[in-house]
């Protein structure tokens, strides 16, 4: 599947695959990006040109219904309060405005959420 960026703003995540999910992708920093459960637990990702199964869970790390002015609130509000260091602050609001797919991605959850 290709890259697809999305803005991401967390302070924890899913370590764990847990039994009958399926890994939806990864980063070298966070290996679990977003997980999917079929309705029927015996059912596969299907390939390219597949058609995919009714889902049951889908879940995300990254928040498609953000944008990069309220990633940067988020980044300068937690870097006041002292949740945030000001190194990963700097490094995120140098990222902010990257590519953001969270349209694409966010047009896939209705597909799913119609099925």
């Amino acid at each position: 599947m290709p890259w697809q960026n999305v803005q991401q703003i967390h302070r924890d995540h899913v370590l764990n695959l847990p039994p009958s999910f399926h890994l939806l992708g990864s980063t070298t920093k966070t290996k679990n990006q977003g997980m999917v459960q079929f309705s029927d637990l015996d059912a596969r990702i299907p390939g390219p040109g597949g058609s995919m199964p009714p889902i049951h869970v889908l879940t995300l790390q990254g928040h498609p219904e953000f944008n990069a002015g309220f990633v940067k609130q988020v980044i300068r509000a937690w870097c006041e309060s002292g949740v945030m260091d000001k190194d990963t602050a700097e490094d995120g609001l140098n990222r902010a405005d990257e590519r953001n797919d969270g349209i694409t991605i966010g047009r896939v959850i209705w597909e799913v959420l119609l099925q």
